[in-house]
């Protein structure tokens, strides 16, 4: 598949994940009707899943876009702020942690088809459409399309507040994918630390409704966005010099 193809190939997925929302809610009242929130959720999240891999399977295939063995473990290090604020939402004195075992497990399936989801579109598909013009655009990029796509809460019952901060936290949390992707060499490892931190966050919380609360503190949102954003650009900086040293040093050493 040449760079057009790819692109034309990851705006229309992009577009198929905008319009899925809706289509998914239309669905479920028809064949779902009597549904609670967390049944819509796995029925939405995980359809749209199973039909995400088979389109990519056919335009080029899982291995294509990143499903494969990751290539090195140090991945933590540039995921290491996201793991650090998931404990700290998981040991958060506020968490509600009152969901049964069958809820919370409902929850956690979730949490994972929307890390294959999201991580799939945005660090796989997207990812192979703006790779060919370097790390720093493809980086930037993405997380700036992940950020903006949390924006689709202005037109839902979100107040726009918690819904722009969910954006700018999203484009943070995506420079620092894009880094994990970057060091991993594997689309696995982003889907990994997306999925536990989701579950973490919604089991605190008591389900994904709680998340949107009026009384979330849009600092809590800003803040690590911000941090996230920039530990994420200096890893991809430090990558990109070390790859671009050992290219050097290859040209060099090449007859």
């Amino acid at each position: 598949m040449n760079k057009k193809r790819i692109l034309q190939f990851g705006l229309v997925v992009l577009l198929g994940m905008l319009i899925w929302g809706p289509v998914a809610a239309r669905l479920a009242s028809l064949l779902l009707p009597d549904a609670d929130p967390l049944q819509s959720y796995l029925f939405n999240k995980g359809l749209f899943v199973v039909l995400l891999l088979a389109v990519m399977s056919l335009g080029g295939g899982l291995k294509f876009f990143g499903f494969e063995r990751g290539s090195s473990w140090w991945f933590l290090v540039p995921g290491l702020p996201f793991l650090l604020l998931g404990t700290a939402v998981l040991f958060d004195p506020n968490a509600a942690f009152g969901l049964s075992i069958p809820a919370t497990v409902g929850w956690v399936l979730v949490a994972i088809f929307v890390g294959i989801g999201e991580e799939s579109v945005f660090r796989g598909v997207l990812w192979r459409a703006f790779e060919a013009s370097g790390i720093l655009v493809t980086a930037f990029a993405t997380s700036a399309l992940f950020g903006a796509v949390h924006l689709m809460g202005l037109f839902a019952d979100i107040p726009w507040q918690i819904a722009t901060s969910h954006a700018v936290f999203a484009f943070g949390v995506g420079m620092m994918f894009a880094a994990v992707r970057l060091v991993s060499g594997s689309l696995l490892a982003p889907i990994m630390l997306h999925a536990v931190f989701d579950a973490g966050a919604i089991v605190a919380a008591g389900g994904v409704s709680e998340l949107f609360e009026d009384t979330m503190s849009v600092e809590r949102l800003l803040i690590p966005g911000a941090v996230f954003a920039a530990w994420g650009l200096v890893c991809i900086l430090i990558i990109r010099k070390r790859r671009s040293n050992a290219c050097t040093c290859a040209s060099g050493t090449s007859p």
